[in-house]
């Protein structure tokens, strides 16, 4: 008697593919770094009344030796408003916000003001802690 004998299927099956092609997507996505990771240590001035931004926004830091920094970097005044003419080509109703040390001289928030204002930036929001 002669038995035939049975292989192994060399398919490779094609269903799984999708789900682990999905599921890489998904972890991708999750492990993205946003600008919003960036570490810089500052006393926020205290408010009574705090909000919570939910729109579009971006964040511009200044810390205490009045160095700027947003996206990621640092840069100077005018770098500001090519990066906030950049973001307002987007969404033209985007935020800045702004987060600076409450020791900081007026003069570097001015700048920053005029850099804003020079991009057509019209929402502007200074960030505080809530008390």
């Amino acid at each position: 008697m002669i038995r035939k004998r049975i292989r192994p299927s060399s398919a490779i099956p094609v269903s799984a593919m999708a789900d682990i092609a999905f599921l890489l997507l998904i972890f991708f996505i999750l492990s993205n770094v946003s600008e919003d990771t960036i570490d810089i240590k500052m006393d926020l001035p205290q408010s009574h009344i705090s909000e919570q931004e939910t729109q579009r926004y971006f964040n511009v830091w200044v810390d205490e030796k009045g160095d700027i920094f947003f996206g990621g970097k640092k840069g100077t005044a005018q770098e500001l408003t090519s990066y906030a003419r950049f973001k307002m080509a987007s969404n033209p109703q985007t935020k800045a916000l702004i987060r600076a040390s409450k020791t900081i001289k007026y003069e570097h928030i001015n700048a920053i003001f005029e850099s804003l204002k020079e991009a057509g930036v019209h929402n502007i929001v200074l960030v505080s802690k809530k008390k």
